[in-house]
């Protein structure tokens, strides 16, 4: 256990316990191989740049931002930052000039620690408005031209002032490290998001420690083993999962996603993280060799997932571990699970020729990849399923970055597929209903609270937005889900407006239905897109200045509405509409594009998708609308 939930605690007691073994992994460039960092090396890094920051003034609650992508250098700067007493304010290289102008001003940062020129310069023209800023340092070593009252370093040069403070006062580091308390404030993460500015999470040292330190209990995490780093490390995913493996004695071998098949083979990870989209690029990368070999080929492996597969659910149905939102009945009990058993008997043999033809799966993945971990979004069941089935358990977990990334996961090795598992030891949820009842039947939508050690302080600057979802100590995350018959949790969707894609990113509607509207042709929209790839539409047409349109371009549309959608015109026109309005040039991200829409002949009505007050009741749609929303992503 750790004397006090501090990163100054965990980085110390981490490297006093795994001094010799390896911290990290890189490339100096792609075609180098690996360069192995021990997490002796790991620790003094950190300690430089802590000592190097304390040397040209950087005080205790000060806050710093910091901008760059994931790499070797990230973490150690980060603990670096807060051993000390500082306030991590962090973001990827590829936030627009616009969030981090808010950042820096909002955060009122002294010090901004920049990878590269580049970024530099998508700021340049702001610095004047960071009236706190003192000091840029930039990792890559660039000194551009910057205003005569700012101070210019390169992470090397903060990292030999901090040596130079260390070979003067040894105790230094130790000093600084003691006097900061769990309750100081840790880091400051932006959320990204299109609607207004993005709002600061703030988290203590306390419970961001406390998350790190428990939220790997019961998984087999073992010294000397290996995890692969590739996620941006501002979002807290990516964050924890780092800093997990240093509490571990788990070195993190840092990739990217076009040298990953490589790295993974030299590597050889020992458990994953990503987000569902990179799982589902894994499974589709191996359909797609399947479609390029031979028809026997193609065939041995169809009958080789169909049997994996197959297997692997009818041990769960035998264990009664598969997820059922409803208590089985006695029939299950007496013919369905003793039948399970036949099955797994007929099963045997064809699915122990399965996994030697399957093996080559695993060992794409390096094959030594025990189990792996998913986050971000909902990660489809037959995903899920055919990992499992050859022996890869996908770990899901919920959370957000409010929760310091996880409340809640599945175990290991008793894997619930389809479920997020249950609350980990030292946290509690709440499923409350409409009326604000505690919901505890299975099948029984609730908006989900909760509550421990790891939930934030509040968001910076933001006392009325922290009031609306910390409630006497409970967060209300604004997710919906519901209790399986066996007691774990199953996400049901989002009460609040906010999609999360499949990757994981996350996107406001709000800002691109307002842009749409304007649109003479659309009289209401929704923006959908919850765990797909991408945004869609369900567009309900202006149908006077639709006919006034197909007038005057002599074009003959259905007399009923209801024959719209299939119309070639119609679908011409929504399309050239919502590619003109949500684009670059209107400031939105690529993500936020809507790449596939539908149109809804009726009106949205009052008591139905709309309020009294005409919001649109999304769920309401979602629920209305779900047919025709699958159908359009086919």
């Amino acid at each position: 256990m750790l004397s006090r939930y501090t990163m100054y605690e965990l980085l110390t007691k981490s490297v006093a316990k795994y001094q010799k073994e390896i911290a990290q992994m890189y490339r100096a460039d792609k075609n180098s191989p690996y360069t192995k960092v021990t997490f002796q090396e790991f620790f003094e890094k950190a300690r430089a740049i802590g000592l190097g920051l304390d040397s040209i003034g950087l005080k205790r609650g000060d806050k710093v931002g910091f901008i760059a992508d994931v790499g070797q250098t990230w973490l150690p700067v980060s603990i670096g930052i807060n051993s000390i007493g500082g306030v991590d304010v962090p973001r990827g290289t590829d936030a627009t000039a616009a969030e981090l102008t808010y950042i820096f001003k909002h955060a009122d940062c002294p010090v901004i620690i920049l990878d590269n020129e580049k970024v530099y310069q998508s700021i340049a023209s702001s610095l004047s408005a960071f009236e706190h800023l003192k000091t840029i340092i930039f990792v890559n070593g660039a000194k551009p031209q910057v205003p005569s009252n700012i101070t210019v370093y390169s992470l090397n040069e903060i990292i030999e002032k901090g040596n130079a403070a260390h070979a003067a006062n040894p105790s230094r580091f130790a000093d600084l490290g003691g006097r900061v308390a769990e309750d100081d404030l840790v880091t400051i993460i932006y959320t990204s998001g299109t609607t207004g500015n993005p709002k600061g999470v703030m988290h203590t040292q306390k419970s961001l420690a406390w998350e790190i330190w428990h939220v790997a209990d019961g998984l087999p995490l073992i010294s000397g083993g290996v995890t692969m780093g590739f996620l941006p490390p501002w979002h807290v995913a990516e964050r924890l999962i780092e800093s997990v493996a240093l509490t571990k004695g788990v070195a993190i071998a840092f990739t990217s996603v076009a040298t990953l098949a490589k790295d993974l083979q030299e590597a050889r990870p020992t458990f994953l993280l990503s987000v569902p989209r990179v799982w589902e690029s894994f499974y589709n990368k191996v359909i797609d060799g399947v479609k390029k070999a031979s028809p026997v080929a193609q065939k041995i492996f169809h009958f080789a997932r169909w049997s994996a597969m197959h297997f692997s659910l009818e041990k769960d149905i035998l264990s009664n571990t598969k997820y059922r939102l409803e208590k089985p009945s006695i029939l299950f009990h007496l013919f369905r699970r003793p039948a399970a058993l036949v099955n797994l008997v007929l099963l045997f043999i064809p699915n122990l020729l399965a996994q030697v033809i399957l093996a080559k799966v695993r060992r794409g993945l390096g094959g030594r990849v025990q189990f792996a971990l998913s986050g971000a979004g909902a990660l489809p069941e037959h995903i899920d399923r055919f990992f499992y089935s050859i022996g890869i358990a996908i770990v899901e977990t919920y959370g957000m970055t409010e929760t310091g990334g996880v409340t809640c996961r599945r175990t290991y090795p008793a894997t619930v597929i389809g479920t997020v598992g249950k609350p980990i030891k030292g946290t509690r949820v709440k499923l409350l209903d409409d009326h604000g009842n505690e919901v505890t039947k299975p099948n029984t939508k609730g908006v989900c609270w909760h509550t421990g050690p790891h939930i934030m302080k509040g968001y910076y600057k933001e006392d009325q937005k922290t009031s609306e979802v910390l409630k006497d100590g409970w967060l209300n995350s604004g997710d919906i889900l519901v209790y399986t018959a066996n007691g774990e949790l199953k996400f049901a969707g989002r009460a609040k407006d906010t999609i999360v894609l499949f990757g994981g990113e996350n996107v406001e509607p709000q800002p691109i239905e307002d842009t749409l509207i304007q649109s003479e042709y659309i009289h209401q929209i929704v923006v959908v897109g919850q765990d797909k790839k991408t945004l869609g539409a369900l567009i309900v047409p202006a149908k006077e200045a639709v006919l006034k349109y197909a007038e005057e371009n002599k074009l003959q549309l259905p007399a009923e509405m209801r024959d719209w959608p299939v119309n070639a015109d119609i679908q011409k026109l929504f399309k050239t509409e919502i590619k003109e309005r949500v684009s670059d040039k209107a400031g939105f991200k690529n993500f936020e594009k809507v790449t596939t829409f539908t149109v809804i002949p009726d009106e949205f009505k009052v008591g139905e998708e709309l309020t009294q007050t005409l919001k649109v009741r999304r769920n309401v749609v979602f629920d209305k609308y779900a047919k025709q929303i699958e159908d359009m992503y086919k």
